[in-house]
C-alpha cells in the first residue's frame, strides 16, 4: 500500500491560532497578505485524508465559478506534480477530487445558494472571499452543516464595519462555538511574511480608505460606494424580476475606440449582452437593426449614448432615443431633482435599482468583467457647492479598472427609460409580493431624495 504524505505549511503564531481553534464556526476578516488561502487550502486537503473522511465531502466555496475552478486546478496540478494522479480521481466537470481513502474534495461556487441545499454528508466547509459572497449563502450552508455537525470556516478581506457580513459576524459573536478574528497586515509584517517595504508602498500609493480597509482592517474599502456587494452579486440571480417590454441600449464605438456594446432588455431583465470591436458606422447601424429585429424592439425602444461618437446615429436611426449624459437631470414626477447632470441621476437610480434587487442580468457571459465595472462606476463624489449630487468621474473608474467601463455604460442608459415609470415597476413587484426598499447609505439617500 502506498502512503501519501501531506506536507503542511509552516504557520506563524497568528495563523496557528486560526487553525488550532476548535470552534465549529470560524470567521476571519484578514488583511491582504496575511495568508488565509495559504493556510486553509492545505488544511481542507489534509482533512479529506483523515481516517474518518471516507464517504464525506469537504467543500471549498468561492464567490464565482471561475474562482472555484482556479483553486480546483491548483490542487489538481499539485497532485499531478507529485506523481500521484493514479491514486486520485479528478472530475473536471464537477470540480471534485476523490482521495484514496474515500474523502471527496468539492470546489463549489457560492453564486446560487439555493443549489447547495439538501446535501447530507459534508464534514467541513471553507468559504473563500466570503465578504464578496451573498449573505443568503449563510442559511444554505447552515442547513447543510447541521445535518452532520460540519464545521464552517469563513475567510476573506475586511470590507468595512457597515457591510452585511460584518454585521452578521457581530450578531454571531454571542453564539456558542463561534470565533471571530480581525487580522491587520501588521501581523504579517511582524511575522516576516510581508515586507515592510510592500506595506509602506501600499500606504503611499493606495487611496487612504482602501489602504485602511485592505491593510489595517479599518473603516470601509470605499465609503463612497453606492451599491451593496451582496446586491451586486444578486444581479445574476434575481429571477423574481418579471420581464417587460423589449428594449435595446447601445454604447457606440467605431474603429480604434472602446468596445461597441449592445444590451437587450425585457423590462428590467437584461436578456443578452453582445460586444464587438472595430466596427464601421454602417456595420454598427446594421448590428443595431438586426438585434432590434431579433428582440422585437422598435426604434423608439432603442437608446444609445449620444455623447461623442454616438452622435452620428441621429442621422441613421431616426426615432431612436439619444442619451446625453452631460445634459440637465430629468424631472421626476414633475419635480426638479438635485443632481448635477443626467449622468449622475441615472447612476444614482441604477444603484437604487440594484440595491432594491429590481434588476436581473439574465445573461452572465461577461460577469467577470462587468461586476468590477459596477463597483468602479457606482461611487459618489459627494455634492457640488450648490448641493447637487454627483458620481465619481469616468476617468476615476478607468483608473481603478485599467480600462474603460464599456460593459457597464448601457445600464444607466437603460435606467433613464424607467424614470417616471417607477410606479409601474413597483406595482408589478407588488403583484408578485416583492417589496422595494432602499438598501444602503440610508442617511445620504434621505438627504438627496429629501425624504
Amino acid at each position: 500500500m502506498m502512503e501519501v504524505e501531506v506536507d503542511m505549511p509552516v504557520l506563524e503564531p497568528f495563523q496557528e491560532e486560526w487553525v488550532r481553534d476548535g470552534s465549529r464556526f470560524r470567521v476571519i476578516e484578514g488583511a491582504t497578505g496575511t495568508g488565509k488561502t495559504y493556510v486553509f487550502e492545505p488544511e481542507l486537503f489534509a482533512e479529506a485524508h483523515k481516517e474518518d473522511a471516507n464517504g464525506y465531502e469537504f467543500w471549498w466555496c468561492s464567490p464565482t465559478i471561475a474562482q472555484a475552478r482556479a483553486v480546483y486546478e491548483n490542487v489538481k496540478r499539485s497532485i499531478e506534480d507529485a506523481g500521484l494522479s493514479t491514486l486520485y480521481r479528478c472530475i473536471d466537470t464537477l470540480r471534485e477530487i476523490h482521495t484514496p481513502g474515500g474523502g471527496v474534495l468539492c470546489y463549489k461556487t457560492a453564486e446560487h445558494p439555493d443549489h447547495l441545499f439538501g446535501i447530507r454528508n459534508v464534514k467541513h466547509i471553507i468559504v473563500d472571499e466570503f465578504t464578496r459572497c451573498r449573505i443568503a449563502l449563510w442559511p444554505a450552508l447552515l442547513s447543510v452543516a447541521n445535518k452532520t455537525g460540519a464545521r464552517i470556516t469563513f475567510i476573506g478581506n475586511y470590507q468595512g464595519d457597515d457591510t452585511e457580513w460584518h454585521t452578521w459576524a457581530k450578531k454571531m459573536a454571542t453564539t456558542p462555538k463561534f470565533r471571530y478574528w480581525k487580522t491587520p497586515a501588521g501581523e504579517a509584517v511582524k511575522a516576516g511574511i510581508m515586507a515592510q517595504e510592500d506595506f509602506d508602498t501600499a500606504r503611499e500609493t493606495l487611496p487612504d480608505p482602501i489602504f485602511k480597509a485592505l491593510y489595517l482592517c479599518e473603516g470601509s474599502s470605499d465609503p463612497n460606494l453606492l451599491v451593496q456587494r451582496g446586491a451586486v452579486a444578486d444581479l445574476w440571480t434575481n429571477s423574481h424580476v418579471i420581464e417587460g417590454p423589449p428594449a435595446l441600449t447601445c454604447d457606440i464605438a467605431l474603429h480604434g475606440s472602446d468596445r461597441f456594446v449592445v444590451m437587450a432588455w425585457r423590462g428590467m431583465v437584461m436578456v443578452e449582452v453582445c460586444v464587438w470591436t472595430k466596427r464601421s458606422a454602417t456595420e454598427v447601424e446594421d448590428i443595431i437593426r438586426q438585434k432590434a429585429k431579433e428582440h422585437g424592439a422598435g426604434l423608439s425602444q432603442i437608446s444609445y449614448d449620444a455623447d461623442g461618437l454616438g452622435t452620428y446615429l441621429r442621422g441613421y436611426l431616426k426615432g431612436a432615443i439619444p442619451y446625453t449624459g452631460g445634459s440637465a437631470p430629468v424631472p421626476e414626477k414633475g419635480k426638479k431633482m438635485s443632481y448635477q447632470r443626467l449622468r449622475d441621476q441615472c447612476h444614482f437610480l441604477a444603484a437604487d435599482t440594484i440595491n432594491a434587487r429590481g434588476m436581473w442580468l439574465k445573461d452572465d457571459a461577461h460577469r467577470e468583467e462587468l461586476e468590477p465595472e459596477i463597483f468602479a462606476c457606482l461611487r459618489s463624489a459627494g455634492q457640488t457647492p450648490a448641493g447637487a449630487w454627483r458620481i465619481a468621474p469616468k476617468d476615476e473608474a478607468k483608473r481603478l479598472l485599467g480600462r474603460s467601463p464599456d460593459l457597464f455604460d448601457p445600464i444607466p442608459i437603460h435606467v433613464k427609460s424607467t424614470i417616471n415609470g417607477a410606479s409601474t415597476m413597483a406595482s408589478s413587484f407588488k403583484r408578485r409580493g416583492i417589496s422595494i426598499r432602499r438598501g444602503y447609505y440610508e442617511d445620504g439617500l434621505k438627504r438627496h431624495f429629501n425624504k
